[in-house]
C-alpha cells in the first residue's frame, strides 16, 4: 500500500462544524451543507521522509446559496502541508448549499480534516467531540492561524473605512438608530473575510454594512511578530 494516499475510509473523517447563516447568526432550523468529495486528499509528499505520520487541518469555508465555494480561511493545522492539501481538496469538491426551511442559504462553517499515512480504519466522529479525540491520539502541537484581538502584538488598526451606502425608505420606529453587528475575520494581509450578521435592526442596512466592510482595510495583524488572522466584531450605526 502506498502511504502517500489518504485511505477512502479516512475520507469520511471530515468533521463539519456548525453552519452559520451568512445573513444572520441564528443556527436553529438550518440544514448544513452537504459535501460531495470529488477528489481524494493525499498524505503530503513533503512529509513522507519525516517522522510525521498523522495530523490535521481546519478550514473555514463560505458556501453561497448556489453551492459555490466563495471563500476559505485556514484556521489551524499541525503542519502547513496538511492545510495546503485540505484547501486543495476543498477547491475541487462540490457542495450542496445549506437550507433554512427548505430554502438554500449562504453559510459559514468549519471543516476539519485528519490525515494518517497508513490505512487504519477510523469512524466519523461528531464535531463536538472531534478536537478532544484527535488531540488524545495525535499528541502534536496545533498551530492556530486565528487569534483574538487581545493576543495581537498591538491593537488592530483600521487604515481604510467606507460608510454603508444606504437610503432608508422609511424612518425607523421612534427615530431610533439603525444598528447592525458584524462578526468577521481579518486575515494576515489586513482584509476582512467571512462576514456574518449577528444582529440587525434593518436587513437592508445590514446588507449595505456587509458591502461596506468588504472595502475596509486593516494593518496586517501579527502575533509574536508572525502574520495571523484575527476574529473580530464591528457595529455599524446609522440614524434617520
Amino acid at each position: 500500500m502506498n502511504a502517500r494516499h489518504l485511505s477512502r475510509s479516512l475520507l469520511a473523517l471530515v468533521a463539519l462544524g456548525p453552519a452559520v447563516a451568512a445573513g444572520q447568526a441564528e443556527t436553529k432550523g438550518i440544514q448544513p451543507i452537504r459535501i460531495v468529495q470529488t477528489v481524494e486528499p493525499q498524505f503530503p509528499l513533503s512529509l513522507n521522509t519525516m517522522t510525521t505520520s498523522r495530523g490535521e487541518a481546519s478550514v473555514m469555508i463560505n458556501v453561497d446559496a448556489t453551492g459555490k465555494l466563495v471563500d476559505w480561511l485556514v484556521i489551524s493545522y499541525t503542519h502547513k502541508a496538511f492545510a495546503d492539501e485540505a484547501v486543495h481538496a476543498l477547491k475541487e469538491w462540490r457542495f450542496e448549499p445549506a437550507r433554512r426551511d427548505g430554502e438554500p442559504i449562504a453559510t459559514r462553517s468549519t471543516v476539519t480534516f485528519t490525515f494518517q499515512a497508513d490505512r487504519k480504519v477510523m469512524s466519523v466522529i461528531p464535531t463536538e467531540y472531534f478536537d478532544i479525540f484527535v488531540r488524545s491520539w495525535r499528541g502534536e502541537r496545533v498551530i492556530s492561524q486565528v487569534c483574538s484581538p487581545e493576543q495581537l502584538d498591538q491593537p488592530l488598526q483600521i487604515v481604510k473605512t467606507i460608510q454603508p451606502r444606504y437610503a432608508p425608505v422609511a424612518k425607523s420606529p421612534g427615530g431610533e438608530h439603525r444598528r447592525v453587528l458584524l462578526d468577521f475575520y481579518v486575515d494576515e494581509t489586513g482584509r476582512p473575510r467571512m462576514p456574518v450578521v449577528m444582529h440587525a435592526s434593518d436587513t437592508l442596512f445590514a446588507a449595505a454594512a456587509v458591502d461596506a466592510l468588504d472595502q475596509w482595510r486593516f494593518a496586517a495583524p501579527t502575533r509574536e511578530r508572525q502574520p495571523v488572522a484575527v476574529h473580530v466584531q464591528q457595529e455599524f450605526v446609522q440614524a434617520d
